[in-house]
């Protein structure tokens, strides 16, 4: 399928606010897979499972159909770091986990001066003494690799490393199956070429 440029991406301005609009987006995806307000189906579906990637580190069903997702709260610029979330995931026996996550997002820039160390360790002194013992460490890139540089760096802090085109890849493994959804928020960010 053909997708056209995203708008909110690119404007005559050619500045580069584009890691601000991540940040949003990649809030509005991980609230949307919240089971408390009535959705589109399809997109809730897609969310849920861009959230099991960036969790588990794939999109296999199993992982979060088997789940309910109790609530998702997020904080965007929260101590310098992109985004932070408080998910709180319920199994079939009504057992939570309780889960914190920490993105930082690039658009088309490098990581720099040992922010993902630094932000791990601002993060874990957090949720040092709380319940959220499921603690993830996640690095997305609209990029259409991950850099060479930055692979490295997020090794080294432990944290996984995402372009959007994987996690693309892992919900449409075939450019078939890749269809609209229908809601112009969720395909304008996640399906559209953001040129």
């Amino acid at each position: 399928m053909e997708t056209s440029i995203s708008l909110f991406m690119m404007d005559e301005s050619k500045t580069d606010n584009k890691e601000s609009v991540i940040d949003y987006f990649l809030s509005w995806t991980l609230r949307m897979t919240s089971e408390t307000e009535n959705r589109n189906d399809s997109v809730c579906g897609y969310c849920r499972q861009i959230l099991s990637i960036l969790l588990f580190g794939n999109a296999t069903k199993i992982d979060i159909d088997s789940l309910s997702v109790r609530s998702v709260k997020t904080w965007k610029q929260w101590r310098q770091i992109d985004l932070c979330a408080e998910i709180i995931l319920v199994d079939k026996e009504n057992k939570e986990s309780k889960h914190a996550l920490l993105i930082e997002d690039k658009a088309y820039s490098k990581l720099h001066g040992d922010q993902l160390n630094r932000y791990h360790k601002i993060f874990e002194d957090e949720y040092e003494n709380s319940n959220f013992i499921n603690r993830h460490y996640v690095y997305f890139t609209i990029a259409e690799k991950t850099p060479f540089e930055d692979k490295n760096l997020c090794e080294e802090a432990n944290y996984k490393a995402f372009t959007m085109d994987e996690i693309r890849e892992l919900i449409w493994p075939t450019e078939k199956e890749l269809k609209l959804t229908g809601n112009d928020v969720f395909d304008e960010f996640w399906i559209k070429n953001w040129g």
